[in-house]
């Protein structure tokens, strides 16, 4: 009797451990299945294993490595003028005419004329980490700002699909039959949803090669791959981001919908990872070759210039309107009226003495 009960009980725990597997190999394969659609979104040839692997990586604890003080350089803190920053890039779009994408239709383009090119969600040396985060499964229509504010409130993409002529969808539609070895079904929401996401992951060759030599030094530093969180993104998307995000700018022409700009992922690095990162960075801006600045928003956002050369202070200058700087005159009155700043210098001459500082770091 008591063999019988001890073989009953072998028998429910040998059943229990078996179910408990099989359980467990069900959720492995579920989660596996889940990243994999997820993963699909962000890279047309992907081993979700490598990325998961890298995404494991960037986020792993430091334990207290590379503990110390925090050594921001000069050349990633705002400038005096607080509209240089943007004015340069501004500059640099002026000086070559460099074309911006206002919704996924023009970037669609961009892709077919080989101007922007698609990158791998994961290298050795750098891995895509949260690109395309507010990409949604909407339809692809033409962003106007206008009506896309008049419309905030209303149904999503409300009148706008009807009225945009079919051949501006000629270039999506060729991208949806084959972009880098897959097809997308146009009127399937997650196949929308995957190839909104795939541009997202695409950035002009001269960002490509800087974010590469950033991304290589990090890596041969630390051993693991530089976080990369945001590439080009399209006026449309961006006015969505700015919902969210306030370092996301809505002037005119946004660096990042020049497809010239990227962002690093700081959150997860060490003191010794960033001040080694911002000494990079510096040394390649010192160089003349970007613009770059620290975000609080834990990101690094670099800008390459078309030939690696900065535009000129004159130029910079006289982009800082369109960079959001008030008219010199009423910055001039501003500076006049309050006995608290009386002393001070307006805007304009603000830009002068920073333009003969910046002549002096840049050389």
């Amino acid at each position: 009797m008591g063999r019988r009960i001890v073989f009953v009980l072998v028998l429910i725990v040998l059943a229990a451990g078996a179910g408990w597997a099989l359980y467990h190999f069900k959720l492995t394969r579920h989660l596996s299945s889940q990243s994999a659609t997820n993963l699909a979104s962000v890279s047309f040839t992907l081993d979700p294993e490598a990325w998961n692997r890298a995404v494991d990586e960037v986020k792993a604890d430091r334990a207290g490595e590379g503990a110390g003080a925090l050594d921001i350089p000069p050349e990633l803190r705002h400038y005096e003028e607080r509209y240089w920053f943007l004015a340069t890039q501004v500059a640099e779009v002026e000086k070559y005419n460099v074309p911006t994408c206002q919704d996924y239709l023009d970037l669609a383009t961009m892709i077919e004329r080989g101007e922007m090119i698609p990158v791998p969600a994961v290298t050795d040396t750098f891995v895509l980490f949260g690109i395309g985060q507010r990409a949604d499964d909407s339809p692809f229509s033409r962003y106007e700002e206008d009506k896309d504010l008049l419309n905030q409130n209303s149904n999503k993409n409300a009148g706008t699909e009807q009225k945009t002529p079919p051949e501006e969808f000629s270039s999506l539609q060729k991208l949806a039959k084959n972009f880098n070895g897959r097809s997308y079904d146009l009127d399937n929401p997650a196949d929308r949803l995957a190839l909104k996401m795939n541009m997202l992951s695409v950035v002009r060759p001269q960002a490509l090669k800087i974010m590469q030599e950033v991304a290589a030094a990090y890596h041969k530093e630390f051993a693991r791959p530089l976080p990369v969180s945001s590439l080009v993104r399209p006026e449309q998307y961006q006015h969505q981001l700015r919902r969210v995000n306030r370092n996301a700018v809505t002037i005119d022409s946004p660096p990042h919908s020049t497809g010239l700009a990227f962002d690093i992922d700081y959150r997860y690095m060490s003191v010794a990872e960033q001040n080694f990162l911002m000494r990079e960075l510096a040394g390649i801006k010192n160089e003349g070759r970007i613009e770059v600045i620290r975000e609080r928003n834990a990101n690094y956002h670099v800008f390459a210039f078309v030939n690696g050369s900065r535009p000129s202070d004159d130029l910079i200058s006289s982009c800082l309107e369109k960079a959001g700087a008030p008219p010199p005159e009423e910055a001039h009155h501003a500076a006049e009226k309050p006995a608290k700043i009386k002393g001070k210098r307006n805007k304009t001459t603000h830009a002068r003495s920073n333009s003969r500082k910046t002549r002096r770091r840049h050389r």
